[in-house]
């Protein structure tokens, strides 16, 4: 099982383990820098579990699933840098190369060493993320309220209360009531109702003797008081018929009325109810978007803001927080920090095998590269000889089928012209025989 696990280490770090074969007590620094690279990716997986399920409020299984891919994306990265880095021949040199993978590891320790920070001082960052939060609350309450925008809608809400009571309810026998007229005649009529009990009363009394002459029964004072209260009677009926008609007058009118200013007040409470609408609509929206934004002031930004004010309140913290912070970026930062150590240190023996293995790799590469070459020159060479040679039989072969072709279509010449002076000469003529005689030699 251990050897398993160093094994597992030793391919992280990239090691030669042929070489590792010759030098086997350089086993334990190849071993060593291959768990320090997976605790680093370890520790990024802790980091990028926490941030996402912070940030993105995910569910544990899916932010562990996240964590283990941007670990193995540190282990990569760190890998690469660790194995990248050459041994120059300068130590200027050597540092000229180390320093952009070392600036590289610092982002990457920044990166990775945050979440892990705001992790250590979660209880203090939650309670002044609270307090900010109340603080955003109270500003925002009292901005909704000096808005002028909603400041005026319960105004309005009434003013709508009061127009749909007044659609609604139309001319009462209160409207009537209260018309000028209708109140001036009425206190008339009350007054003259007043007058003719008055006057009731004193008839009585002067008719039984209890008040008045003292006289009982009928006489001229009891007739006098008699008509004073039907004369007092009847102004009160007649002004109570009077009541009845204006009354009747009023209502007409004030319902004539009604039916004119209806149409106003619908378009005017249609009015006041698209503007509270809207108001109330801009105000929801308000609203959602407050609660939206309060809803994610709980993330990274959000803690580190807070982190930052317990920092200028609690100088003790601010350290803390810087030393952790730093720590934590050491940590992370600690594979190439490592190598870039080894190479300003000199050669170990391992490192002295791999520089010998590349050469002799490098040698026989040379050497087999240079036999293949020679061989293909051979073969070349061999090649264009043959050629040379097949070109020579084959201009000697058509050299001669050129002349057989000469030759025969020579004779053939000859032939056509002997046949053709035997058709032109007679039969005694004597070049014939003599063309014979040729022909015989």
């Amino acid at each position: 099982m251990t050897k398993r696990i160093g094994d597992f280490f030793l391919t992280v770090s990239g090691a030669d383990r042929e070489v590792l074969r010759q030098a086997p007590q350089e086993r334990t620094k190849q071993v060593a820098m291959g768990a320090v690279l997976v605790s680093v990716s370890a520790i990024a997986v802790v980091s990028a579990t926490y941030a996402l399920h912070l940030a993105l409020h995910l569910s544990l299984p899916f932010a562990v699933l996240g964590g283990l891919a941007w670990g193995l994306v540190i282990l990569t990265l760190d890998r690469w840098l660790v194995v990248s880095t050459p041994r120059l021949k300068s130590t200027l040199g050597t540092l000229a190369m180390a320093v952009p993978r070392v600036m590289l590891a610092l982002l990457i320790g920044a990166v990775v060493s945050t979440p892990l920070t705001l992790a250590v001082f979660a209880s203090e960052i939650d309670v002044q993320v609270q307090e900010t939060a109340n603080e955003r609350e109270n500003e925002f309450t009292e901005q909704l309220a000096a808005d002028s925008r909603y400041a005026e809608i319960p105004a309005q809400q009434q003013q709508i209360a009061d127009l749909q009571a007044d659609i609604a309810d139309g001319v009462t026998a209160a409207d009537v009531d209260q018309d000028p007229a209708v109140v001036d005649l009425q206190r008339r009529a009350d007054e003259a109702s007043i007058r003719y009990e008055a006057a009731k009363a004193a008839y009585l009394a002067e008719l039984d003797g209890s008040g008045g002459t003292g006289d009982r029964g009928e006489g001229p004072v009891t007739e006098s008081k008699r008509q004073e209260m039907e004369q007092a009677e009847a102004e009160r009926d007649a002004l109570a018929a009077e009541l009845v008609t204006l009354k009747a007058q009023v209502l007409q009118q004030l319902t004539a009325e009604d039916e004119q200013n209806r149409a106003d007040q619908q378009a005017r409470l249609a009015a006041l109810q698209a503007e509270v609408t809207a108001a109330q609509e801009a105000r929801a929206d308000a609203i959602a978007q407050h609660e939206a934004e309060v809803d994610g002031s709980d993330g990274i930004l959000a803690r580190l803001s807070a982190l930052d004010r317990l920092g200028e309140d609690d100088p003790a913290l601010h350290t803390a927080h810087l030393m952790l912070f730093a720590f934590m970026t050491a940590i992370e930062c600690l594979p190439i920090i490592f190598k870039t150590m080894l190479m300003l240190a000199p050669p170990t023996l391992y490192e002295r095998l791999v520089k010998l293995d590349e050469e002799q790799t490098e040698e026989r590469i040379r050497l087999r590269l240079q036999a293949e070459y020679e061989e293909a020159d051979a073969v070349a060479r061999t090649g264009l000889a043959a050629a040379e040679a097949r070109a020579a039989r084959t201009l000697e072969a058509e050299s001669r089928a050129t002349g057989m072709v000469l030759e025969a279509q020579l004779d053939v010449t000859r032939q056509q012209i002997d046949r053709w002076r035997d058709e032109q000469l007679t039969p005694g003529d004597p070049r014939r025989v003599d063309d014979s005689m040729a022909g015989m030699a």
